[in-house]
């Protein structure tokens, strides 16, 4: 199952692909029911590869709907996640405007928040984009301490540009995440305070699990903890607030 953010923006033609591939193999044309034969199965085309293969993908996206924070689409993820258990039963979906009915709704409410799907995705270079893309993946597959790992490689980046852009030094690249926080954090003034203070805990915090998830340690990455993390990184990433500090200082 693909779980990639940038799907966000493509799920209304994916959808459309998927619609048109079902209804053109498993529907007639004339009345809108499962082709002779198919029908004998009771509609269990839903467990076919030819379904699942685009379908997973649509599942996958509606697992992330609520990751950039959107509020529209974070009240819609459990109404999302009713058309894809719809589309999962095979006795709902025997019917061709019934399935379309399911696809169409899932597809209208990633339309109504296009713009700002796009605005949120801007706001990520194509490295924390990659990073992103394999701390939600670990996630979705139950590797939590990758997860975790992943995300918080996602705000080292970002916070080593930020640092760089109001402070050029070479000696910033040798740098852990824990020492850039450190060397930020006694320094404030020097980085021009890029760093919104709100954000300094979550830094912090990020470290700190970030260490756990990749030394043997006693401390376990559960899926709250993974959860947070990778919400929390997140929140870092798509500061506006903290786009604008940078874009500024690069004048």
């Amino acid at each position: 199952m693909e779980q990639d953010i940038e799907w966000l923006l493509d799920i209304e033609e994916l959808v459309e692909e998927f619609k048109k591939r079902v209804v053109g193999f498993f529907f007639s044309n004339s009345n809108g029911k499962l082709k002779e034969g198919i029908d004998d199965l009771h509609s269990y085309y839903c467990y076919t590869p030819l379904y699942r293969q685009e379908f997973d993908t649509i599942k996958g996206i509606v697992n992330i709907s609520d990751l950039l924070g959107i509020r529209y689409l974070e009240i819609c993820k459990g109404y999302l996640e009713d058309q894809i258990s719809n589309l999962e039963d095979p006795f709902k979906i025997t019917k061709r405007e019934v399935f379309e009915k399911y696809l169409n709704k899932i597809k209208k409410v990633f339309s109504e928040e296009k713009n700002e799907i796009k605005e949120k995705l801007s706001l990520l270079n194509p490295e924390e984009m990659d990073r992103l893309n394999e701390a939600i993946h670990c996630f979705f597959e139950g590797c939590y301490c990758s997860a975790v790992a992943m995300s918080v490689c996602a705000i080292e980046s970002r916070l080593l540009n930020l640092m760089t852009v109001a402070h050029p030094d070479p000696e910033l690249e040798e740098m852990t995440l824990g020492q850039l926080i450190s060397e930020y954090l006694g320094n404030k003034e020097k980085y021009n305070n890029i760093i919104p203070k709100k954000h300094e805990p979550l830094l912090d915090l990020c470290n700190t699990y970030r260490i756990f998830s990749v030394h043997p340690k006693r401390e376990k990455i559960t899926k709250p903890i993974a959860t947070s993390v990778l919400n929390l990184s997140l929140a870092f990433l798509l500061d506006q607030k903290l786009i604008k500090k940078e874009k500024a200082l690069e004048k």
